[in-house]
């Protein structure tokens, strides 16, 4: 009988612990799996982690550290990145459609041929990001900073572009986007 209470103690006391540290060991499985789809890694620290083809799809990774990162090809879909730090961090390739990226600093990102469609940007950062080739269909890019950007071959249908205000009359919009 004490044993078997001894075996139950140390079982909740195991099961408490990976509780108490689940975030880090859902990262850990990540990092090991490159698969962690709807996971909650909200303020993950996974600043230059390779995570290359990674499924994340409906992840919530609200204020997770990702600067640097490796996330080419990774499937990002409906996943929750608001307030993630993304600088310098490559997702060329990756599946961010509608992904919640409001407020997330993405500054410096490479993004080619990403798609974002349908993505939920506003007051994010994408200053000196390259976005050549990337999927922005049915994005409003109104309240986001593209100081810049590199939007050539970008798809653009549907999506709302920012307009100079009238003090900056007379300045092109910093970001090159070719029209037919």
């Amino acid at each position: 009988m004490k044993l078997k209470w001894v075996a139950l103690v140390t079982t909740l006391l195991v099961v408490g612990l990976l509780l108490l540290y689940r975030r880090d060991v859902l990262v850990a499985w990540l990092r090991f799996t490159k698969s962690c789809p709807g996971c909650d890694l909200r303020g993950a620290r996974l600043f230059g982690a390779d995570l290359q083809g990674a499924n994340l799809r409906s992840a919530n990774l609200r204020q997770a550290s990702l600067s640097e990162a490796n996330l080419r090809g990774s499937n990002l879909a409906k996943a929750t990145l608001e307030q993630a730090d993304l600088s310098l961090s490559d997702l060329t390739d990756a599946n961010l459609a509608a992904a919640n990226l409001r407020t997330a600093n993405l500054s410096g990102c490479s993004l080619i041929n990403a798609n974002l469609q349908d993505a939920a940007l506003q007051r994010a950062t994408l200053l000196f990001a390259d976005l050549q080739g990337a999927n922005l269909g049915n994005v409003d890019l109104r309240q986001v900073e593209l100081y810049g950007v590199n939007l050539v071959s970008a798809t653009l249908t549907g999506t709302l572009l920012p307009t100079p205000s009238p003090r900056q009359s007379g300045q092109a919009l910093d970001f090159g986007i070719k029209r037919p």
